[in-house]
């Protein structure tokens, strides 16, 4: 990609219609949705309503692609590997490609199949809650966003002045890794307590046992980005408490208890799992994050019964 001629972002697709891509997705003007045939007809018959408005999408399948300036990744990680052979066609000389997926490691997949066309970047702040193709939401969120490298390119900027005529709110980044991680541990302890309680965000913040283990997630992200060399401060967990937490709809619930409620796969491999695997490399026991890993996959398996 040459950064000298980083044109104007006109262009725009998106593959994964959950509540990120809802709420994102509805501000981009023109923009695609990628989705199989099957998908297709599933979206149509059900009208996407987002806070009361029904919003309208396009929809192309995957071999109908062209390449697009922009495209915005939001499945969930269970299925991110069909979603990069999915966007093969869209993806031309000069695509960026955002990926707002859970977790840290999206964006190295992704790269590792479209090599240089990655930004990395993270979506945070939001409470919306899907049930079906119904979202509602009190905090809309925004998209932080950079190079890997913390390099403030054309790109980047390229990008940010898109996101800004859509009405979306965003931060370029010089810093993305540690947003990522600081990500990490709002997810680690925030979805996998609401799911493995079963509580919605009101129940986690009042005291007991449901906070005290999302607290330990916590802080075992804390000590491990540390370790990896992302300089988390060590009382980041309170700061989001105290000041995120009372923000968010009390009824509302993270994404891991919105699906564990639908019996749908749950995104753990991401966050305990993702944790536990890193903090081998360091020795660094994780009790909060093996309990959390052992007790979702035990609700995975009493789906079927």
């Amino acid at each position: 990609m040459q950064e000298e001629l980083m044109k104007k972002i006109k262009t725009s697709a998106l593959i994964g219609l959950g509540a990120l891509g809802i709420l994102f997705g509805r501000k981009m003007p023109g923009v695609q949705v990628i989705a199989d045939e099957g998908r297709i007809a599933r979206y149509s018959a059900e009208p996407v309503v987002c806070n009361g408005e029904e919003c309208k999408f396009s929809y192309v399948t995957p071999a109908e692609g062209k390449p697009v300036d922009l495209l915005l990744v939001a499945v969930k990680a269970t299925v991110l590997e069909q979603a990069i052979q999915d966007i093969a066609k869209f993806v031309g000389p000069d695509t960026v490609i955002l990926s707002v997926l859970n977790g840290i490691t999206s964006e190295e997949h992704i790269d590792a199949a479209y090599p240089g066309h990655t930004l990395w970047s993270v979506a945070i702040g939001m409470d919306a809650t899907r049930t079906g193709r119904t979202l509602v939401f009190n905090q809309a969120g925004k998209i932080q966003f950079g190079e890997r490298s913390g390099e403030m390119t054309n790109r980047v900027q390229a990008v940010a002045d898109y996101l800004d005529e859509c009405g979306i709110a965003n931060e370029p980044c010089g810093d993305i890794l540690y947003k990522q991680w600081n990500k990490l541990m709002v997810n680690d302890g925030l979805n996998q307590a609401a799911a493995a309680f079963d509580q919605p965000y009101g129940g986690l913040r009042q005291p007991g046992e449901a906070q005290d283990m999302m607290r330990a997630a916590m802080q075992e992200v804390i000590r491990l980005a540390n370790l990896e060399g992302v300089p988390l401060p060590p009382d980041n967990d309170v700061r989001f408490i105290d000041a995120m937490m009372p923000t968010f709809n009390p009824e509302g619930m993270p994404s891991m208890r919105q699906d564990v409620l639908a019996k749908r796969p749950t995104e753990v491999e991401e966050f305990a799992g993702v944790v536990r695997q890193r903090a081998k490399k360091y020795g660094m026991p994780t009790p909060a994050n093996d309990f959390f890993y052992t007790r979702i996959r035990e609700i995975e398996a009493g789906y079927d019964q």
